[in-house]
């Protein structure tokens, strides 16, 4: 990698870091490779950097795909390109848009192509299909990067199982994210197989389990993995060659993250609705109509709903389809508490994070100033200070994309179970160009779902960063052999 990175707008010269150099090193001596790093630690541009050269310098790769999230897709990866002056030359290609615009892009002549997270079971079906019983067909890649790669780590879905067949030809692929397991241990498993087909994890996520876990459950369904005492020690052992791991505080100064919680007060009436429905499974709306819980991972998401302050009606037509999604409210709190926060900060912008579209559509109501991040203009008007409530959605704008320069404060409006969205999420503003402190209110409604959820995060948060640490510490002391 080269010493210095040029800002091709600017003309701006920034060094390169020691940990940029070990990551790209990391890239462009393997053919296999996972970068599990801490969020502003320079992804994207290490790995544009390392396939430049493998590209032009080394002739080792003609054509590479860039599977990631849709916006970072669309904006983050395209904007890295531009931005620096050694990678000017890159030709690439962004495969977005209706199915002509998609072909027509695949089409191009360019070396570097760019697919959303959404399209890729459409680009596996186009190359490859099932015939006589079998399989035929390969992607038209040498290489294949696939940025938040934990956005596969759902075994079952069309887009792991369509991709794990796809690039089974293809020699050189990478992973890169910096949540390699939110949700357990065995989000390890699909995203280690799209590298090596199981050579270090088992072949079958079956015999993975029955190695490294026992489960909770009833007869064949499983509630719960649960790792076996020594299991995360084993499996970074089994992933430290092809696996490298860094903390984002470990390599680079950043501002302190702070942790507010806003504890919000329900009235009696209101907290009795909610003490109803967790004991009954069941509660009676204002208008005569009524909830009903079916499981208990139903009842969860309508407790966090009426914390939140209104839930999702369940009326349905006289055939059993259901009718537009309608909801109606049961209280006001959380707005009132992210009001007076806004009220306690009248010159700083925030983010308010939301779960639930009603929640959106109610803060939009209640504060016309606020926005949602949905477009390039949106990003670019909150990060020149033009927004003074920003709405986002953490599955549709919780990576990769830069939002640390519009402001330094946000509010959670419901807490949530998934670590990679908290994660992901507040990292838009702990990153590298941020100046100042950063503030993260959370919402809570104590004795609810609400503090459930925020303490069940930091028990995920806890075991990933003893899995990142494990890494860390048996490269330091054995070292690597490159496959």
């Amino acid at each position: 990698m080269i010493p210095y990175l040029t800002d091709a707008r600017t003309g701006e010269v920034f060094p390169v870091d020691p940990h940029q150099h070990e990551a790209y090193d990391h890239l462009f001596y393997s053919r296999r490779a996972a970068l599990f790093l801490g969020m502003s630690l320079s992804k994207t541009v290490v790995t544009l950097s390392a396939l430049y050269d493998l590209t032009y310098r080394e002739a080792a790769i003609l054509r590479t795909l860039v599977i990631a999230p849709d916006k970072v897709a669309r904006i983050t990866w395209p904007n890295e390109i531009r931005c620096w002056q050694h990678l000017r030359d890159f030709r690439f290609s962004v495969v977005a848009g209706d199915a002509r615009k998609r072909e027509a892009a695949l089409q191009a002549d360019a070396e570097l192509y760019i697919i959303g997270v959404d399209n890729v079971s459409w680009l596996c079906d186009r190359y490859v299909r099932k015939e006589g019983g079998r399989y035929v067909g390969a992607l038209p890649f040498d290489c294949v990067v696939i940025d938040e790669s934990s956005l596969f780590k759902s075994r079952g879905s069309q887009r792991f199982r369509k991709l794990a067949r796809a690039v089974r030809r293809v020699p050189y692929r990478y992973l890169l994210t910096g949540t390699p397991s939110p949700q357990g241990l065995t989000d390890l498993w699909p995203q280690l197989y799209l590298l090596d087909e199981g050579e270090r994890l088992e072949k079958t996520f079956g015999r993975f389990v029955e190695k490294y876990f026992t489960t909770r459950g009833n007869g064949q369904i499983v509630y719960e993995y649960i790792p076996r005492p020594w299991a995360a020690a084993v499996i970074a052992d089994k992933i430290k060659d092809i696996a490298l791991t860094m903390r984002t505080r470990d390599r680079i100064e950043l501002p302190a993250q702070h942790y507010i919680d806003e504890i919000v007060e329900l009235s009696p009436e209101e907290r009795a609705a909610y003490d109803r429905l967790a004991r009954e499974y069941v509660l009676s709306l204002p208008d005569g109509e009524a909830v009903t819980a079916s499981t208990a991972g139903d009842l969860t998401g309508k407790l966090l709903q009426l914390t939140s302050g209104a839930i999702y009606d369940e009326q349905r037509y006289e055939d059993g389809r259901a009718l537009p999604r309608t909801w109606q409210v049961l209280n006001s709190a959380k707005l009132d508490a992210l009001r007076r926060i806004l009220g306690e900060y009248p010159d700083e912008n925030v983010i308010c994070v939301y779960q639930f579209r009603h929640e959106a559509a109610r803060i939009r109501e209640a504060f016309p100033e606020a926005r949602e991040l949905r477009g390039f203009d949106d990003f670019t008007d909150w990060n020149a200070g033009r927004i003074r409530l920003l709405l986002l959605h953490p599955a549709s704008a919780g990576h990769g994309l830069n939002l640390q320069f519009g402001g330094r404060r946000m509010v959670w409006m419901t807490p949530t179970w998934n670590l990679e969205h908290v994660e992901q999420t507040e990292a838009r503003l702990i990153r590298r160009g941020q100046t100042r402190d950063v503030y993260i209110h959370r919402l809570i409604v104590e004795d609810t779902c609400d503090r459930r959820c925020a303490d069940r995060v930091a028990v995920k948060a806890s075991n990933q960063e003893f899995l990142m640490r494990e890494i860390k510490e048996l490269r330091k002391t054995y070292g690597v052999l490159r496959k």
